[in-house]
């Protein structure tokens, strides 16, 4: 017997608030309420805020002469007999079920209490799977219910949970109903002319019937209600940490004589984007108002020239700049960039990784410590702990996707009033920078430099890649140079094509004056530095790599691209590896090699890539077809999984939720109505408010 059904019964009218403890409910003792913490649900309001995962429509009754074998149905009817007996060292509980037009047997395995549970001459309801038994229809399992009690499980719009060992979707449907009863009408406080132009119910009716709808329209209009409050609470929260934001003193700084020194040195003029985006860094600098923005742009389109002249800005008027990256390969690239760019000003520049110690890491420490260190480029290894800065002024993150919210924001620690610049390469759909970057003003380089050359992507069928290759071979032997990624590092016993194997196959196909050279995340830095050096010189034709190359690879002599079974990888990220051949004025090529294997859905997704250059159209497919946490992984960014909203369906809601939001944050305190709203919705969805 389970520690539920232990536990001394409660007065069946209980009078909880959404506040309450979940254990608060009848039928939940300690081994369920921890079952319960574990999905996140610990008071009465995180359950009703738990909606099904997906509905069974069980409305249909049919008489059982009318069953039909394979499908799915609802019967009523009188219990005739219950029996128990042993089958195969398991005990076996039958049920003969009559309706007067014939009868059914349900049968249930391992579970002998249900003898006690159903009463003789007494009418149940019944759905389930219909087979076809020995002595006519049968189910096994099936739902059931006493007929003349309110139908939870059968007869209706049944909701399906996510559910635990400890906890089925039938036990959760109980819960929820008892916790609606317990907790009367939730008080909705939106304003009615608000919900009136959105189209969106009552509050307490959205919580009745996301778990109990009457038909499945219902179900989706208490979806969008829900959804609306959801996204509200997160604008919200955006909103208010804007306004937190602390002022510097005495204003920001704007220098226009480093801007004109530092684009004066440069060998080509802004384009109109770079230069609008310039124009938008320099306002927040110069505004007194710690800068949170994101710089985003497509692959080559020059975000980092624009972020070096902010960073020569600051640390020219004696400020201090760090850059975080995700992987030392990046790390190395800006620490050359960076350098060429703000040496010449006496600006240094440094380099943090977790490879740098003894007396390095701490000449650096120093540096930063006592501020004769201005520009300091890393990895994660920025944001240990023990690591000071005399006066942190800015803070650029670049492939920002790759960090969560967290780690970005440890780095502000050492100074709240420190601008923080987001860079990041993968651009994203306007629907998914509302959500995951709310709190950050966006910027988008949409324009390319003149002088780029064609590109031609290619995607290879399975029955192709014995011609792809040579193809890929005759126009490295012919002088270019490329990329063939691979998704596996080694062997692997899942079936990916591993980096060793091309590598012998492209040796194979290449002349003796071309060599192929393997690069991974675990080459060894001064192994991985004379690998590209022989590459830039042009002793290897052919670099054979993981994802590894995907960001901070800015070698434009580059100009072949090949990825083996493409079909694993999103439309971003394939975008990403083909920005890493796409960068002068020489034609360039990029091959997408599909396995046999590969699902029509996925080989529809790479033939987007063969219309179109446009990162940004890109990412919109990528959305629409993987979903946001998909596309930049959302969980990293410390948003939590949208347990109503669907994006980018609900754009209209997200707009219209954030417009609210921040309207009436500007505006001061909110109006009583609106507040009461919010702290209701907060109250609903506790646990991921937390999270936020």
């Amino acid at each position: 017997m389970s520690s539920s059904a232990r536990k001394p019964r409660r007065p069946s009218s209980v009078s909880l608030s959404l506040a309450s403890n979940v254990s608060d409910l009848p039928g939940v003792g300690p081994k369920r309420a921890d079952v319960l913490r574990n999905l996140g649900i610990e008071t009465v309001g995180d359950l009703l805020a738990t909606p099904p995962r997906r509905y069974i429509d069980r409305q249909a009754f049919a008489r059982i002469a009318d069953l039909e074998t394979g499908a799915t149905q609802t019967v009523a009817g009188r219990i005739a007999a219950v029996t128990v007996r042993f089958i195969k060292g398991r005990r076996m509980t039958t049920a003969t079920v009559t309706d007067g037009s014939g009868n059914l047997t349900c049968v249930w395995f391992s579970q002998p209490y249900l003898r006690r549970v159903f009463k003789l001459d007494t009418t149940y309801v019944f759905s389930g799977l219909v087979r076809k038994g020995r002595l006519g229809p049968s189910m096994v399992h099936p739902e059931y219910e006493v007929a003349d009690a309110e139908l939870l499980h059968t007869g209706r719009i049944v909701p399906v949970y996510k559910t635990r060992p400890g906890l089925s979707s039938r036990q959760m449907r109980v819960l929820v109903k008892s916790a609606l009863g317990a907790c009367g009408e939730v008080e909705d406080a939106a304003p009615a002319t608000l919900r009136k132009g959105l189209g969106l119910g009552d509050l307490a009716g959205a919580v009745r019937n996301i778990h109990f709808p009457p038909d499945p329209p219902a179900a989706e209009a208490a979806r969008r209600r829900l959804a609306f409050d959801e996204l509200l609470t997160f604008q919200t929260l955006f909103a208010l940490a804007r306004r937190a934001r602390p002022c510097l003193e005495g204003g920001g700084r704007r220098s226009a004589d480093v801007v004109a020194r530092f684009t004066a040195r440069l060998p080509f003029d802004f384009t109109s984007a770079q230069q609008a985006a310039l124009d938008d860094i320099l306002n927040d600098l110069a505004s007194g108002r710690p800068m949170r923005r994101l710089l985003q742009g497509d692959v080559g389109c020059g975000k980092t020239v624009v972020a070096a002249l902010a960073a020569a800005v600051v640390a020219d008027g004696g400020g201090q700049v760090a850059v975080l990256c995700p992987t030392e390969l990046l790390a190395d690239q800006h620490l050359g960039n960076f350098s060429r760019f703000l040496e010449p000003f006496g600006l240094r520049v440094g380099l943090l990784t977790a490879g740098v110690t003894g007396s390095d890491r701490a000449g650096l420490e120093a540096g930063l410590a006592d501020g004769t260190l201005p520009v300091i480029v890393g990895t994660h290894a920025l944001i240990g702990e023990g690591l000071g800065f005399k006066n942190l002024r800015l803070v650029v993150v670049d492939e920002e996707q790759r960090f969560g919210v967290l780690q970005r924001t440890r780095l502000l620690r050492h100074a709240e009033e420190a601008g923080l610049l987001v860079v990041s390469a993968t651009p994203i759909p306007r629907t998914l920078a509302l959500t995951a970057y709310g709190d950050l003003d966006v910027t988008t380089i949409g324009e390319m430099p003149p002088g780029r050359g064609v590109h031609t992507t290619t995607v290879v069928e399975e029955g192709g890649r014995t011609a792809a290759l040579k193809e890929i071979a005759d126009k490295v032997n012919s002088g270019l140079r490329g990329f063939y990624v691979c998704p596996a590092l080694e062997d692997s016993a899942s079936g990916l094509t591993d980096v060793r194997t091309v590598k012998s196959e492209m040796e194979a196909l290449l002349g003796p004056g071309r060599a192929v050279e393997i690069l991974t995340g675990r080459s060894a830095r001064d192994k991985r530095a004379g690998i590209l050096e022989d590459f830039v010189a042009g002793k290897t034709g052919l670099i054979v790599a993981t994802t590894v190359i995907e960001v901070g690879m800015d070698i434009p002599s580059a100009t072949v691209l090949a990825v083996e079974q493409a079909e694993r990888f999103g439309l971003s990220q394939l975008h990403q590896m083909r920005g890493r051949v796409a960068r002068t004025s020489t034609p360039s090529f990029s091959y997408f090699l599909v396995s046999d294997g590969a699902s029509d859905k996925a080989r529809a997704r790479l033939r987007a890539l063969e219309a179109t250059s446009d990162g940004f159209e890109i990412a919109e497919q990528d959305l629409v077809l993987r979903g946001p946490g998909d596309l930049v992984g959302t969980r990293q960014h410390g948003i939590p999984d949208l347990r109503f909203a669907l994006l980018p369906e609900d754009v209209d809601l997200l707009v219209r939720a954030r417009d609210e939001a921040f309207k009436n944050v500007a505006t001061g305190v909110p109006r009583g109505e609106w507040r009461g709203w919010i702290a209701g919705v907060g109250k609903m969805m506790e646990g991921k408010t937390r999270m936020v």
